[in-house]
């Protein structure tokens, strides 16, 4: 008896505790609403309209930022350009170097191939890294691209990957994880740490 009673005490209180099913939309009150207009984060759009600069800041990482582009040619041009003037008044900046040039794009999905010219092999270090992750992580933007090959002046270089591994095969951005800053929320604490 005492078992079903603890039972019983136990869903009531439960059920006191859910939400009633109600079949009618209600307003969301005016201090429990959300701005979504405000600045974007990560990646949390997709489609061909975003492109990769370094954000200001210590930490230097890859954000996603707004940009018009109608094709894969369009969205790298984009980034090859790098910020706009607003964009540089706030502090971002971009790895690529300013005379790098996009020759030709082509896709082939899962494959987005682009061609540029030699200044990237100008880079080395950190800021090849930054310039690598920038190209694919932006690439992947586009709609069926998850992986990017970059050559210059049409021939497959061997790139390294966040993991100093060096490869002539396309890249994901898998392969530079931690370079962007993701809209991702922190995964919460477990109990007891």
């Amino acid at each position: 008896m005492r078992r079903v009673a603890l039972a019983v005490a136990s869903f009531s209180l439960l059920a006191a505790c859910g939400l009633r099913a109600d079949s009618k939309p209600h307003d969301v009150p005016e201090d429990g609403q959300v701005d979504l207009s405000g600045p974007s984060v990560g990646t949390d759009a997709s489609g061909g309209e975003r492109i990769y600069l370094v954000e200001p800041g210590e930490d230097r990482l890859l954000r996603s930022v707004k940009r018009e582009a109608t094709s894969a040619s369009d969205l790298m041009d984009s980034l090859l350009r790098g910020p706009s003037t607003g964009e540089l008044d706030k502090g971002y900046s971009s790895a690529i170097p300013s005379t790098v040039r996009l020759l030709r794009t082509r896709e082939q999905a899962p494959f987005l191939y682009i061609d540029v010219t030699d200044e990237l092999t100008d880079l080395s270090g950190q800021g090849l890294l930054q310039a690598l992750a920038q190209i694919v992580y932006t690439g992947s933007e586009l709609d069926g691209v998850d992986r990017v090959q970059v050559t210059v002046n049409g021939e497959v270089i061997a790139w390294p990957k966040a993991d100093l591994e060096s490869t002539t095969e396309p890249r994901s951005i898998y392969d530079y994880p931690s370079s962007a800053r993701t809209a991702q929320p922190a995964y919460p604490s477990l109990p007891g740490s």
